[in-house]
């Protein structure tokens, strides 16, 4: 028999601490268990099922979020024949808890610290379990040990991640903080005491080593009679620099003026923001984030302008999206001109607003179940070429409050083959639905034929792989356009580098373009361009607009993120990644000594 009692906590393995695992990891511990953490890579569960065969643990705790849930439910399954109790929580126990619950002991919905700690001291019974009072007991501190000793991987990271503060007042259409907030009766934000955050920054500082912190919260500085405090304090007494995420929204006015100055004075050194979409309307209407590009322009600027890196965040493949307004949202970060320009594409989440969306126009005919457990798999809507012209004239005729688009009150009805008339909902009451003209068809729109939306999908999966670099270059949106509307087989890296070349020297940058790449070449240790290594030789321009150029030039040839033997399309599958990480390192979070890029835009 154990002499304490243990948990194994399970969750995805990810290149990023499991932050969550971390607190819950601490407060099990100050209750006297012996915890362990299994981190699952791949969707292979084989080690999770040797450890609870040799550890023989009273519960195992899975993390679970939409997209992995399929596969842990039968993880979850099999952990439960072989003995012990199963607690499911995290994002997708919270919204799909019914679910979650034919899988586990217990399921723990929404915020579940003081939760669990019940379940640990034997205070609830097996079933669903809702805490309504919101951080009842704060947050545990967190014990990273555990993760660290089993994962050199995170222990090495030189990135640390801490959250501050829970709650956020906005509704964007993709994310479930709507959902949130209704389930604790409103908005409430949830503000950890600058004590608490002085005393974790230390820990973090002192025996683990981090040069960056990461804070993850949705809205970072959102409490301004907190934020004096902490921009005085945490620079004096961690000296830790940091990166964080805000909205901008809190940019605006004096106000937002006195934030960022804060900011910058408490030690950050860059703010990762979304601005989605580059089109308005799609903004306003199918996002739910109403920001005009003034705002977007004049906060971004004032990070910029601040000295502050600057990561834009986007998601390509909405519903009512086109490859037009894929490319105005390239379009508006080539004129912002970010230090990274993140995308992703569209999982539309079941239980969120632009799930419902999805489902009532007829974009998505799935459910959570085909969804990808990233947000980098090609898109599962259907698309179409002019639902977006259609509809944006009969939503704004249509008077609305803001942050309530007309569009949650509409449905698409497939009247034909591919052919959806819009129509108002119907509320009516049953006589009058069954014996009544419905509601009359707003417009109609045409989705694209099964051919044409497996070429855009396909179009959107190499934007997104290609977006960042695209985003560095000069009116890169107009070669993205030129390059991912060529045929399906000229999707290869020398036919980027051809279609490169020819681009700069039809825009005037041709001399640019070449002493760029004699500059490459000599950084290198070649005389000319004719010693590249075939990887860079067939594509010299994408190197140059990367900080420490030759470097990244040389890491990539050796690692071969680019397999130049690959399907046309699948040759950027890697790059993306390794380019994403170059850019963290040596432009966003500059946690790595780096020269500028050879190529430098003005």
């Amino acid at each position: 028999m154990n002499a304490k009692p243990r948990i194994i906590l399970v969750a995805r393995y990810y290149i990023i601490e499991p932050l969550g695992l971390l607190y819950l990891a601490g407060l099990a511990t100050s209750l006297g268990w012996e915890v362990d953490v299994e981190l699952v890579p791949d969707n292979d569960f084989t080690v999770l099922y040797r450890r609870v065969a040799e550890w023989k643990p009273d519960f195992v705790g899975f993390q679970i979020w939409t997209g992995w849930h399929l596969q842990t439910f039968a993880a979850c399954d099999r952990v439960r024949a072989m003995g012990p109790r199963v607690i499911i929580g995290g994002p997708h126990a919270t919204y799909f808890t019914d679910e979650c619950g034919k899988h586990a002991d217990f399921v723990a919905r929404g915020e579940a610290f003081r939760t669990l700690r019940r379940i640990l001291e034997g205070e609830l019974e097996p079933g669903i379990h809702f805490d309504g009072e919101q951080l009842a007991e704060g947050f545990p501190m967190p014990n990273r040990e555990i993760v660290y000793r089993k994962y050199p991987v995170l222990r090495e990271s030189p990135i640390r991640s801490i959250i501050t503060s829970l709650g956020c007042p906005y509704a964007c259409s993709y994310c479930y903080a709507p959902e949130w907030n209704k389930m604790y009766s409103g908005f409430d934000h949830h503000q950890r005491s600058v004590d608490e955050l002085v005393a974790e920054g230390r820990e973090i500082r002192d025996r683990w080593g981090a040069r960056m912190i990461y804070f993850q919260d949705d809205i970072f500085g959102y409490n301004m009679a907190w934020l004096p405090e902490f921009a005085e304090r945490w620079p004096r007494e961690v000296g830790i620099p940091w990166h964080c995420q805000i909205r901008l929204e809190l940019t605006r006015h004096a106000t937002g003026d006195r934030r960022l100055d804060l900011l910058k004075r408490g030690g950050c050194t860059g703010i990762t923001l979304a601005i989605e979409a580059g089109d308005a309307f799609m903004r306003e209407h199918v996002l739910n984030r109403p920001m005009p590009e003034g705002l977007i322009l004049e906060g971004c600027a004032k990070i910029k302008n601040r000295g502050m890196t600057l990561r834009l965040e986007q998601i390509l493949a909405i519903p009512f999206s086109t490859l037009e307004t894929d490319l105005a949202t390239l379009r508006l970060n080539n004129i912002i001109n970010p230090e990274m320009a993140w995308t992703s594409i569209l999982a539309p989440y079941g239980g969120t607003l632009m799930g419902d969306i999805s489902s009532n126009f007829g974009f998505y005919r799935g459910n959570n179940d085909d969804l990808h457990q990233l947000f980098f798999d090609r898109s599962v809507l259907r698309h179409s070429e002019d639902a977006r012209r259609v509809i944006e004239p009969v939503v704004r005729s249509i008077e609305s409050r803001r942050m309530d688009s007309p569009l949650r009150r509409m449905v698409g009805v497939e009247v034909e083959p591919s052919v959806v008339e819009v129509r108002m909902k119907d509320d009516r009451d049953e006589f009058s639905k069954r014996h009544l003209p419905g509601p009359s068809a707003l417009c109609r729109f045409r989705f694209l034929s099964d051919k044409d939306n497996e070429e855009y999908a396909d179009r959107t999966v190499v934007l997104q792989r290609l977006f960042m670099w695209f985003s560095l270059v000069h009116h890169g949106d107009r070669l993205a356009k030129a390059f991912v509307t060529l045929p399906r087989e000229c999707w290869t890296w020398k036919v980027l580098g051809r279609m490169t070349r020819e681009f700069f020297e039809d825009s005037g940058y041709g001399d640019d373009a070449k002493r760029s790449v004699l500059e490459l070449a000599r950084a290198m240790g070649y005389g000319s361009h004719d010693g590249f290594p075939e990887v860079v030789g067939a594509n010299p321009y994408y190197f140059v607009y990367f900080p420490s150029s030759a470097e990244f030039a040389r890491h990539v040839a050796q690692s071969g993120a680019v397999d130049m033997t690959a399907p046309p399309g699948q040759q950027f599958e890697e790059l993306g990644g390794v380019a994403r990480r170059w850019l963290f390192e040596r432009s966003l979070y500059k946690i790595v000594p780096s020269t500028p890029p050879i190529a430098r835009r003005e």
